[in-house]
């Protein structure tokens, strides 16, 4: 009886688990099927630019900002409108007048007064036509399209440094992937040198000559490289899809980095740094800010003032006898130009609040101005000292992978003549592998570095030249 139930949960437990096999071959026949892509620092930048969603939200606003120009643009110019209307009248005061006789009859002068009038018709259409021109507001209308003006360039300077800022994590991104991929391959490295010199001395141990202790050691050693194999992997592999969602690609595509050179050593015209980053578009944005807003105060001091409009007025009527639209003699014209002003010479104080909060709006852009100037200044000091300090890092670990690979070299001949022991040798190897961990690490800190002063030039100052 416990038999024979066993026997059907076993056979689901196959069916599941068969199941489950052929999908993860589908999907790695997919994944098999998919082609590499093979990608480069520059085409990944090139790559995230035309797919980012922050690009595509500060180029909407670049175009909102172009839209308000013509919006402001259009109250200066003439504003010609038209309208047609139909009235039937179901009763009407002049039902129970009388306008004499009817117009056939012999006395009939009354009718002919009257009948041409729009009195008491039933039907009636009236076609208008009205054109106005503005003439004078006050400096409103010109300081509205001021602040629209400002504002358009405000949001393209706000659109070039989201491109930029952009450009930078990317390339950050990118190298950080590539030093993680390097980090994974010396500690790989170090496992494989590690698992040599354990078969080492386990010949050395059957031979006679090694200790049970130094074979312990050297198999410890090598077991102990694992952990750093699997972390150093996972990094990579996260480093790897930070990259891919910036530049949208699937995560399970392929992907290899291409760009594996460093860009050498490059030198840094502060001077010419300085001047660039006064001529950046964050702070051009900044200073068309400020002066947006002093606009905006003269478009509300401008409706302290009247106004004056040119208007012109082409009016048509006419009078069917039915619902039938009239023909083209029938209509009867009306034409009129006037001027028209206007003044509110009180509001509630509505325009002296506005004033009041353009003011403190115009005090709030200024002092984020300075505030920027002053960080800029801070971070460009700082991206300097990282600078200097990386680029005497890169030469100092040069030397130190050069002596550690030559200790490890004397270290290993020292054991196999019987000189020194395993610790000398674990040692050695661990020196190694920690100097050329910190000579990728003084790479990847210039890189870095290097990216971040051409950022802060406006990318303006080539200074990242990787293919």
């Amino acid at each position: 009886m416990h038999d024979s139930n066993l026997k059907p949960r076993f056979r689901i437990l196959l069916i599941v688990l068969s199941l489950l096999l052929i999908t993860q071959s589908l999907r790695a026949q997919r994944i098999e099927q998919m082609d590499t892509l093979r990608i480069s620092i520059t085409e990944a930048v090139v790559r995230a630019l035309e797919k980012s969603e922050e690009i595509a939200a500060a180029r909407a606003m670049a175009d909102r900002a172009a839209s308000q120009v013509t919006q402001a643009t259009s109250a200066a110019l003439p504003q010609l409108t038209g309208s047609l209307t139909y009235n039937r009248a179901i009763k009407t005061i002049f039902d129970d007048i009388d306008f004499g006789p009817p117009a056939d009859s012999a006395d009939d002068s009354t009718s002919d007064l009257f009948s041409d009038l729009p009195f008491g018709r039933p039907n009636t259409y009236i076609a208008t036509v009205q054109l106005t021109q503005l003439l004078f507001a006050g400096g409103s209308v010109g300081a509205a399209r001021q602040v629209a003006r400002r504002f358009r360039s405000a949001a393209e300077d706000q659109f070039t440094e989201t491109e930029l800022e952009l450009t930078l994590q990317v390339r950050v991104t990118y190298l950080n992937a590539i030093a993680a991929q390097i980090l994974n391959e010396i500690a790989v490295e170090s496992q494989r040198v590690a698992f040599a010199h354990l078969q080492q001395v386990e010949s050395f141990h059957q031979a006679g000559t090694a200790s049970e202790f130094d074979l312990l050691r050297a198999r410890v050693d090598y077991e102990n490289r694992d952990p750093a194999v699997v972390q150093s992997a996972n990094a990579a592999e996260l480093a790897l899809l930070e990259l891919k969602r910036l530049v949208n690609v699937p995560a399970e595509l392929p992907v290899v980095l291409t760009t594996k050179e460093g860009p050498g050593m490059v030198e840094v015209d502060q001077q010419l740094l300085a001047s660039l980053v006064e001529e950046r578009p964050i702070l051009h944005a900044a200073r068309e800010t400020v002066l947006m807003r002093q606009a905006a105060i003269s478009v509300y001091s401008g409706q302290r003032l009247p106004s004056l409009r040119l208007v012109g007025n082409l009016g048509f009527q006419a009078f069917p006898l039915d619902v039938t639209p009239p023909g083209f003699q029938e209509w009867r014209e009306d034409w009129s130009i006037s001027l028209a002003a206007s003044w509110t010479p009180f509001d509630g104080f509505r325009t002296r609040g506005q004033i009041a909060e353009a003011r403190a709006q115009l005090q709030q852009a200024e002092a984020e101005e300075a505030q920027l100037r002053e960080g800029l200044e801070v971070g460009t000091a700082a991206a300097m000292a990282e600078y200097r300090m990386a680029r005497a890092q890169i030469e100092a670990r040069e030397q130190t992978v050069v002596m550690a690979e030559r200790a490890l070299e004397l270290a290993d001949a020292r054991f196999a003549n019987g000189l020194s022991t395993q610790l000398e040798v674990s040692d050695a190897a661990l020196l190694l592998d920690e100097a050329r961990v910190n000579r990728v690490q003084a790479m990847y800190d210039y890189i870095k570095a290097l990216a971040q002063l051409e950022r802060l030039s406006g990318g303006r100052l080539q200074l990242l030249r990787l293919p």
